[in-house]
């Protein structure tokens, strides 16, 4: 896929490199490639990219050994759940991985896979539409699950407030990181080893790394989309998946950066029928929410819509891999862990008030450094969620 001729640098090595870690490891550890590219083709074929799929299959070695038909069933199950409703993907379907053998980096590999294939495939996504193609194709993989989204509990229900992450697997230990691990870290200044999610997520240090160059290059790039349309595409995102976590945080910043913290509590509670009345964030609602669906269901109506509210080239592109991005970060939260309130002492400040943030950007690290919302409790270093 050539995206960096239409994306910001670094973007296309990035996935390219995160797609060879996540399916072709040198060291594959508790799960075989055979899995790997089988989850990653299921889940394309899922989200109606069977170009993609195709991709997929072509990286397998041939005579590689199965992974034994115990396995496969339970790798399949969390493979069709995490694409298909990612708010369902409950804990009880990483028990059924580790009861049959995958240990915490090969959980957190699999839950790599299939968000980080919900990404790739709404980038191919988004850019066939944009060029006048359709978002999906009708593909019928053997019969996927009907899946019903649970309500959100009362737990993780959508708000500004600062919500906490607690992973259902044992995070990597902050005082024993490896060297590779620490590397990673230090290399990214939206990253912290204080964080949980990202000690998660260090069981993979390598996708990690290619994930995060992507992040910040999607997020935190000059020009093109205004950063708060970034936000607000990104917030609506984050409701329709239901990751209740990222939602905050981002609803947070989009309130942050629009100066109207009314317009983002609307926007958690209504979504894109929040913004009926401005033709731009409409528009942007229409395609986020439309492309968020598993096929996407975008179309030249909601290309047309963004385009007559004024958007560019460069604008839609940067919105398409907005859109895509957390296809991919709502899917690793919603998998690996569950958000939960935050306890403080003094419980009379519904959620931490929205600064006022007016000074110059100048520098693309401190940019990423300072966006950065307090995710984890704990360091305002800590998420990009």
């Amino acid at each position: 896929m050539s995206d960096d001729a239409r994306q910001r640098a670094g973007v296309g090595e990035h996935t390219a490199a995160a797609r060879r870690v996540l399916l072709t490891p040198a060291a594959p550890g508790s799960l075989a490639p055979v899995a790997r590219i089988s989850a990653a083709v299921r889940a394309a074929e899922l989200t109606g990219q069977p170009a993609l799929a195709d991709r997929y299959r072509a990286m397998a070695s041939h005579g590689a050994a199965d992974a034994g038909p115990s396995l496969t069933a339970a790798v399949r199950d969390f493979t069709d759940r995490v694409t298909l409703a990612p708010g369902a993907a409950g804990p009880d379907l990483l028990r059924a991985l580790t009861a049959r053998g995958l240990d915490g980096p090969a959980v957190v590999a699999l839950a790599q896979i299939c968000a980080f294939v919900a990404y790739e495939a709404r980038v191919a996504s988004g850019l066939a539409l944009l060029s006048g193609e359709p978002a999906a194709e009708t593909v019928e993989p053997s019969p996927a699950p009907s899946l019903v989204e649970p309500p959100l509990s009362a737990e993780a229900r959508f708000t500004l407030d600062e919500l906490s992450w607690r992973p259902r697997i044992p995070a990597v230990d902050a005082d024993a990181l490896t060297a590779g691990q620490r590397a990673v870290i230090d290399a990214h200044a939206t990253l912290s080893a204080t964080s949980p999610y990202y000690r998660t997520l260090l069981h993979d240090p390598a996708a990690l790394d290619h994930r995060t160059h992507v992040y910040n290059a999607v997020m935190y790039g000059r020009g093109g989309l205004p950063r708060a349309e970034r936000e607000l595409a990104t917030l609506l995102v984050s409701r329709a998946n239901g990751c209740a976590y990222c939602a905050s945080v981002h609803g947070r910043k989009y309130a942050q950066l629009s100066r109207d913290e009314a317009a983002a509590m609307r926007v958690l509670s209504e979504g894109g029928e929040a913004l009926a009345d401005d033709a731009r964030g409409r528009a942007i609602a229409r395609f986020a929410e439309a492309q968020t669906s598993t096929p996407p269901r975008g179309g030249a109506a909601e290309v047309a819509a963004l385009r007559a509210a004024g958007l560019t080239e460069a604008e839609l592109t940067d919105l398409v891999y907005a859109v895509a991005l957390f296809g991919w970060a709502n899917r690793l939260m919603l998998a690996l862990g569950d958000a939960q309130p935050v306890r403080r002492p003094d419980a009379a400040v519904p959620h931490d008030p929205i600064p006022r943030d007016d000074t110059p950007r100048n520098d693309a690290r401190a940019d990423a450094r300072e966006s950065c919302s307090r995710t984890s409790g704990q360091n305002p270093r800590t998420g990009d969620a």
